[in-house]
């Protein structure tokens, strides 16, 4: 019988949450060089990722239903239909990256625009989006190999891929942002070429561990299929949910970043750097998340229901410390974090108090989110995406009040999350602690 105790829990997410804070140094990568390009490209750079993952959201989406069903397939031990579900999610997720770089050709010249009052602003978000978005093929198929080992309980591979994708990704920006070796330097569209080679290099190395290393027939991958229908469609049924909240999630984001772009191109420059910085301490909730949703499903296929509040508890234990002191370096040494990205004395010295106010709203995050990705788990989706509903009108009630009323401080203006944190907490936990989700089958 499937169980997790405290040492089991941090085998599977420990590599998970090191791979994710890879992520966070790619990104912190990005922004560094930008920082030091200027303050335009700094500020663009944050418009352009948030609509980049805003056009990603349904690949993403997507992958996390996969997932769901292939941890289900583990806990009930029949390995030999995952297989069957990743290759349905990979072709789904080419069809809708091709579907998604068209559209982005199409309207996000039109859409921002229409939305960014500062024409140089908008200009250089466009170019670091355009080419960005030819990324989403590997942005895409990493997501779909990302969702297999976290099912599978096999995460100890997303490590080196992240390794993979932190060292290229520097690699890549210096040549390109910058220039070097003949190379012209590109500025904002360097740094997209960069992120799409790197991408280019992690899926690579994790297709080559796939079909060398993994037992291809346990899992199914001696039989490859095309497309079925009734598979893309049992997939779609699960994910479309999370689709909506994801996009909900991120459409958000975009709203909050095009509110602070109009208060000026300072604060867009600032609250690009505290995006950055609040990365670390939201993937860490992130990937705990995810282990918990992937924990969860194998433990209802296994039919052990009774474990899943358990654990979901367990987990927040386990994780509490770590997650704490983190906050609480970054709270005592914050200009060591603020320099990283910026050496410009004047936005290090505004950056300070809003840092505070970050770290202070993102305390709720890990319990918020291992609870809301407790109901991921029990496939009840629909769930997920009406509490998601209601604490992003809760989100944006502030944000427009805070941001686009009044126009208060920037302390204020990222204070704004709190009460989408607070309803997440107390909602998902009321939920979870119901039980109505039981032998939930999918």
């Amino acid at each position: 019988m499937i169980t997790y105790n405290k040492k089991q829990i941090i085998k599977i997410a420990l590599p998970l949450v090191f791979g994710l804070m890879v992520q966070v140094l790619v990104g912190l990568t990005d922004t560094a060089f930008l920082g030091r390009v200027g303050e335009v490209e700094l500020g663009a750079a944050a418009i352009g990722g948030v609509f980049y993952m805003l056009v990603f959201i349904v690949s993403q989406s997507f992958c996390v239903g996969a997932q769901i069903i292939m941890a289900r397939r583990n806990g009930e031990k029949r390995l030999n239909k995952i297989a069957h579900v990743f290759y349905q999610s990979l072709n789904a997720i080419l069809l809708f990256s091709a579907a998604s770089v068209v559209l982005t050709y199409q309207f996000a010249p039109r859409i921002l625009e229409k939305n960014i009052a500062n024409q140089a602003v908008c200009s250089a978000i466009l170019a670091y989006l355009l080419p960005r978005c030819i990324g989403l093929f590997f942005s895409g198929t990493k997501s779909v190999f990302r969702a297999f080992f976290i099912a599978t309980t096999q995460t100890t591979q997303l490590l080196p891929a992240a390794l993979i994708l932190l060292i290229t990704n520097f690699i890549f920006d210096y040549l390109f942002i910058f220039g070097f070796c003949g190379i012209e330097p590109m500025g904002l569209k360097g740094a997209a070429i960069a992120s799409i080679l790197a991408e280019g290099c992690a899926v690579l190395y994790l297709t080559g561990y796939l079909f060398l290393k993994i037992n291809l027939k346990k899992y199914g991958f001696n039989k490859f299929i095309l497309w079925s229908h009734s598979l893309f469609v049992h997939i779609f049924r699960l994910s479309v949910w999370i689709i909506f909240q994801n996009i909900l999630n991120w459409g958000t984001w975009l709203y909050f970043f095009i509110e602070i772009e109009k208060l000026g191109a300072n604060e867009l420059a600032i609250s690009n750097i505290l995006r950055s910085i609040s990365a670390l301490p939201f993937v860490i909730s992130g990937a705990l998340a995810t282990t918990t949703s992937s924990i969860v499903s194998n433990l209802i296929g296994a039919g052990k229901d009774n474990e899943v509040i358990p654990t979901a508890w367990r987990i927040i234990r386990v994780s509490a410390i770590p997650f704490c002191l983190c906050f609480l370096f970054m709270g005592l040494f914050p200009e060591l974090f603020l320099r990283i990205y910026t050496n410009n004395a004047s936005l290090i010295k505004e950056a300070i108090y809003p840092l505070y106010a970050v770290l202070f709203t993102y305390l709720l995050t890990l319990p918020a989110m291992i609870y809301f990705y407790c109901i991921y788990g029990t496939g009840k989706t629909q769930v997920a995406l009406v509490i998601e509903i209601v604490c992003t009108v809760a989100y944006l009630l502030s944000v427009g009040l805070v941001v686009g009323y009044f126009k208060l401080d920037l302390i204020w203006c990222w204070m704004t999350e709190l009460p989408y944190y607070i309803i997440l907490w107390g909602a998902s936990y009321w939920y979870i602690k119901r039980q109505k989700w039981c032998c939930e089958i999918i």
